[in-house]
């Protein structure tokens, strides 16, 4: 593989299978033999059992479509959250808060000129805080390129999560086509974990080079750009996904999908690291906008051990997954 963008034909990969003795009998369907071989394989088969109510569904379904020309909403994942509030001074009662956060696929009939995170936050607001998404968005047509060349993320992501809705069965002509193990793949993985984990060690490398007098917020900017691009190495190894949306906090959130390593090093149900975690993702923009620091450099050294601890856990759980995608990948390709 050239580079980490580099894709695969189907056509291509089935070319190579039959190199290898594995009989196709028409794309999607294989040869026995290769059945056998690919066992461990059952989890990448196109799921059938697609529950079809989500809380606050038809609501956010309705926001959806008055924003977007939308053509069918996959759910990754769903975190339900419920607070209580008790009220003992006049007027007694309770207030129980519900709030729902969904990670959704979003594909559209044509491309958007909205910005992911405009949308995000509309959404958010239109559901008066009671529903926020973290949204992956892809229109149609890159969406049937993509699958007709070979992409992982979105065939799971299409035909191994749930459907919350779609317009027709237009996707349906991709249910037969498969996952692409192979060791190209893998090398394409492989190349892409390295660069950005090697990025993200050279601006911790850097961070202690600084003039310490007065840049807190240089730190922290410099921080934020190593944890971004340590997400970004952990959601290709995991997902084979690149975002198009980059704030930390989103990154953050689809990490938190496969791995509980962001709660872990910054969760949020305590002030003072909730508070770290806040300095950390605005670092960006408080290094463009604002010209007095925010935060001591107590602070900043403070959040420099959270990023460190969360680079050197990510870099272990990487390099366990990439032992799994070598398994899988090579042995696909013998």
């Amino acid at each position: 593989m050239e580079g980490a963008n580099t894709v695969i034909r189907v056509a291509d990969f089935m070319e190579q299978l039959k190199a290898h003795n594995l009989l196709i009998t028409k794309r999607g369907e294989v040869s026995d033999a290769f059945v056998k071989e690919s066992e461990n394989l059952k989890e990448f088969e196109p799921t059938t059992n697609n529950p079809t109510a989500f809380p606050m569904q038809e609501e956010l379904l309705g926001v959806l479509k008055k924003m977007l020309p939308l053509h069918a909403v996959y759910v990754i994942g769903i975190q339900k959250e419920a607070q209580q509030q008790q009220l003992f001074l006049a007027p007694i009662g309770t207030q129980p808060q519900k709030q729902v956060i969904y990670t959704l696929c979003i594909i559209t009939q044509k491309p958007i000129s909205k910005r992911l995170g405009d949308v995000m936050d509309h959404v958010f607001n239109m559901m008066q805080q009671r529903c926020k998404i973290y949204a992956i968005q892809y229109p149609l047509s890159t969406v049937k390129k993509r699958l007709d060349f070979g992409d992982n993320f979105l065939y799971r992501a299409i035909f191994k999560t749930p459907c919350m809705y779609q317009k027709d069965d237009t996707l349906a002509a991709f249910i037969n086509y498969s996952c692409l193990f192979d060791q190209r793949v893998y090398d394409g993985i492989l190349n892409t974990w390295k660069a950005r984990m090697d990025r993200a060690a050279y601006l911790f490398s850097i961070i202690d080079n600084i003039d310490v007098q007065d840049n807190a917020t240089s730190r922290l900017s410099i921080m934020h750009n190593a944890i971004e691009q340590t997400c970004m190495a952990l959601l290709y190894v995991f997902w084979e996904y690149t975002p198009a949306h980059n704030s930390l906090s989103y990154l953050l959130h689809l990490c938190s999908q496969f791995s509980q390593l962001p709660q872990t090093i910054f969760p949020k149900k305590t002030y003072g690291v909730h508070r770290m975690y806040y300095m950390l993702c605005k670092a960006q923009q408080n290094m463009r906008f604002k010209t007095q620091n925010e935060c001591s450099l107590s602070d900043a050294n403070k959040v420099y051990n959270r990023c460190k601890r969360f680079y050197d856990q990510a870099l272990l759980l990487g390099e366990e997954q990439l032992l799994q995608l070598q398994e899988l990948h090579c042995k696909s390709s013998v």
